[in-house]
Parts: C-alpha cells; sequence; structure tokens
C-alpha cells in the first residue's frame, strides 16, 4: 500500500465523523483542506478514487443490513460521493497526462498514423463502407496521441473491436486495421492482441 493509498484509508473516517451534522459545506471543506497535503494532481486523483470506492463498499455494507427506509449513513455517503466527484472533476480540468518518454509518439510516428488513418478510411470508402460511425471512430484517434503508445493502441483496439461486435466491420477488417496501424509498434503492442476480445 502506497502513501496515498495509506492516506486515502485512514482519512474516511475522519471524512464521515460526525454523522447528522455533516452538511455539504462541511464535508467539501474537510476535502478541500485533505487535498492540500497533495502537491501532484495525479496523487489527487489517485486519493479521491480510493475514498470513492472505499465510501460506495461501506454504503453497501451497510444496506445490506439496514432496515430504515430513510438511512442517515446513506445519504452522508451519498452527499461524500457528490462532493468526491466534484472534485474528480475540478482536478481532471488541470491534470494533463503526460506518458513516460519512451511511451510518447515522435513527431514522426504521428505523422505516419495519421497518413495511415487517412488511408484507411479512403480504402473502407472505396470498398463500400463509409458509415459514418467507422469515419468518427477513426478519426478520433488522430485526437489521442498525446495518450502515449500504449493507450493509444489500447483505444484503438477498443474501437476496432467495437466496431466489430457491432458488426460495423467483420473481423478480417478490423485485424487488418490493427495491423496495419500497429508496424512498427511491437514494443507497445506485445501486451494487446486484437484476437483476445
Amino acid at each position: 500500500m502506497n502513501i496515498v493509498e495509506k492516506e486515502a484509508r485512514s482519512f474516511i473516517d475522519e471524512f464521515y465523523n460526525d454523522l447528522r451534522n455533516n452538511s455539504l459545506e462541511k464535508l467539501k471543506s474537510q476535502l478541500t483542506l485533505k487535498l492540500y497535503d497533495f502537491t501532484r494532481n495525479r496523487d489527487k486523483l489517485d486519493f479521491l478514487k480510493i475514498l470513492r470506492e472505499d465510501t460506495l463498499k461501506e454504503k453497501e455494507n451497510h444496506l445490506k443490513t439496514c432496515s430504515k427506509s430513510i438511512c442517515d449513513f446513506e445519504e452522508e455517503r451519498n452527499l461524500g460521493i457528490f462532493v468526491i466527484d466534484q472534485e474528480i472533476e475540478e482536478v481532471n480540468k488541470y491534470y494533463s497526462f503526460e506518458p513516460k518518454s519512451n511511451d510518447a509518439f515522435t513527431s514522426a510516428e504521428e505523422s505516419k498514423l495519421h497518413s495511415k488513418l487517412n488511408e484507411i478510411i479512403e480504402k473502407l470508402n472505396k470498398q463500400g463502407l463509409g458509415q459514418e460511425i467507422i469515419f468518427e471512430e477513426i478519426e478520433s484517434l488522430k485526437n489521442h496521441f498525446n495518450l502515449g503508445k500504449k493507450t493509444w493502441f489500447q483505444l484503438l483496439k477498443g474501437k476496432v473491436v467495437e466496431l466489430m461486435l457491432k458488426k460495423v466491420l467483420e473481423e478480417t477488417i478490423v485485424k487488418e486495421i490493427y495491423n496495419n496501424l500497429s508496424e512498427g509498434f511491437a514494443e507497445a503492442v506485445k501486451s494487446l492482441n486484437v484476437h483476445q476480445s
């Protein structure tokens, strides 16, 4: 368990320490103060994610034995989740993912993939597979090179497999697209296999 996890797990009791007297303002204030302990937005997001998961678990466990029609415990946890979600949205505004340098695309790699994506769209159009959904999914990939190679190829896999499952594209075409785009990126795609889904 890392420091952020320990802090989140110990904070949950403090966060909900005043059953019946917790208000939106009080929970928001407590959480905001606690988040000042973390400088990195990534740590804040990890902290909030753990706090949210633990809050949901506490609520689910409580509801298994609670017979009240109006439960203060449940209401307080719902209020807490609302406050946590607001903080997550706020931190996400200022958090930008930066892949490790060895995972980041070079300009040349981005350009090459951009061209390949255009070629795929053109080829699918010539084959009469020019559905709007295909173009939107493939076109959107051009906007996510900042995710880094591994995450980008995971996104690609998700999109092409989804098109296959929706029966928009046949499996052979999906494999061809994936193999064409992943050519030259063996290290980034070694754990991803389009056949797994």
